[in-house]
């Protein structure tokens, strides 16, 4: 099964522009290199991109996900470079790339919930 038939590839590089800034955030921030697997579902879910547990699992598996996961267990997203996965490797998207693709998300969403408002 290929991603395309889980999630529709822009979906794919919602989630991994997602996942970079998380990192990001997290080398930023000294912080440990993983999310507890509900709170990403429900971060995706709030900009828009509606994922499963089970979408994430097989995501993980193929690219974009690939190169930015380690592991999806059912409390923790562990993502590459993590302590006890040893150094990052390059994921081909920066981090200001994925915060300014995760900025327009969240601009998106927000417009979409006001329209609903209205």
């Amino acid at each position: 099964m290929l991603i395309e038939d889980v999630v529709p590839n822009q979906q794919a590089e919602k989630l991994a522009a997602l996942a970079q800034f998380l990192i990001g955030r997290a080398e930023d921030s000294a912080s440990p290199k993983k999310i507890s697997t509900q709170a990403f579902v429900n971060l995706a879910n709030s900009m828009g991109i509606p994922v499963t547990h089970q979408q994430l699992i097989s995501m993980s598996q193929q690219d974009p996900m690939r190169s930015l996961i380690v592991s999806v267990e059912p409390q923790e997203i562990r993502f590459r470079g993590s302590e006890d996965e040893g150094e990052a490797s390059d994921a081909g998207m920066s981090v200001d790339q994925a915060q300014k693709t995760v900025d327009t998300m969240a601009r998106r969403a927000t417009s979409n919930a006001m329209k609903g408002i209205g």
